[in-house]
């Protein structure tokens, strides 16, 4: 059971995400959408710290991990070796250098700096 699966941790993931929406349902409400019950605040801040391990470890990894991350390059060989290419990947590949260089830089900007609004409470936040 599992075999490669398990190398990858995403099922603690999955067991933690499933928790987390446990506590996020009203157990004494049957309505779909009900008023009088508000989502705890715990399970909120539990989703958020969920997703900010998530999203920050996937940018530690590539940092950490191969070196075209680090200069850069990285999307100039994603559109060859993605998994599953969609009918825009050949168009994607030869747009320039730069380009691809400003995707992963973007990438990482997404990955390593934003995650960590998530932190933030959100009335702090409203102007």
């Amino acid at each position: 059971v599992g075999q490669r699966w398990y190398g990858f941790g995403w099922e603690s993931q999955l067991l933690e995400t499933g928790f987390i929406s446990i506590l996020m349902v009203p157990l004494l409400c049957v309505d779909a959408l009900p008023a009088a019950f508000a989502t705890p605040w715990v399970a909120l801040w539990a989703l958020r710290w969920l997703c900010f391990r998530i999203m920050l470890g996937a940018g530690m990894i590539k940092i950490r991990g191969d070196s075209c991350w680090r200069d850069l390059t990285a999307m100039c060989y994603h559109y060859e070796t993605q998994p599953v290419p969609n009918p825009f990947s050949y168009f994607l590949h030869w747009t320039p250098v730069w380009w691809h260089k400003f995707e992963t830089s973007t990438n990482h900007v997404i990955e390593l700096v934003l995650p960590w609004l998530l932190l933030v409470p959100l009335r702090s936040l409203v102007l």
